[in-house]
């Protein structure tokens, strides 16, 4: 099973289109799909906040420039 994580916040066109993309694969592939809201938590907007949204998949992290089919498809087992 594949795992992938947006970190995202609310009203971030950028990071709906990336949960597009994860929706296509799921077509496609076995994959656990986690939305983490990075508004309220201190150490995740620190880290996140110009940079969104950044996808982990399984374990490896894109964050918006590198997000596309191709690099989130790589990824997956």
């Amino acid at each position: 099973m594949n795992k992938i994580i947006i970190y995202r916040k609310d009203n971030c066109g950028l990071c709906e289109e990336v949960e597009v993309l994860v929706d296509l694969l799921k077509m496609d592939s076995e994959i656990e799909f986690e939305k983490v809201d990075i508004m309220g938590n201190i150490l995740l907007e620190r880290k996140y906040l110009l940079e969104i949204p950044v996808l982990v998949v399984n374990g490896y992290e894109l964050d918006y420039r590198r997000i596309n089919l191709d690099s989130i498809r790589e990824r997956l087992h």
